[in-house]
């Protein structure tokens, strides 16, 4: 028994053909360029010094004033604290626009 092309098909097995034009849509809408995979890698460090910069900074400056008013480590915290904040917003809006 021959197969015909209006027969229905087994209930357990794909069609190959609405998998063969998924594919041939997923390789038009990629990037033709090539450059994804270094644009991906510039926003991930643009993520990761937009947070380690400013916490390093607010760590600095806290220590620098618990040096100065002989406070133990309360401004190292907070102002740490603050500098993760602050480089997680700016992280968050990295993404969102590369996202875009």
């Amino acid at each position: 028994m021959a197969d015909r092309p209006d027969a229905p098909k087994p209930a357990g097995r794909p069609d190959p053909r609405r998998s063969l034009e998924r594919d041939v849509g997923r390789l038009q809408r990629r990037d033709p360029s090539g450059s994804s995979f270094w644009r991906s890698l510039s926003v991930l460090g643009t993520v990761g010094w937009s947070i380690a910069l400013p916490a390093t900074a607010g760590a600095w400056l806290g220590h620098r004033l618990d040096l100065y008013f002989g406070s133990g480590v309360r401004f190292t915290l907070m102002l740490l604290f603050a500098g993760v904040m602050l480089g997680s917003a700016i992280a968050w809006r990295v993404v969102r626009e590369h996202r875009k």
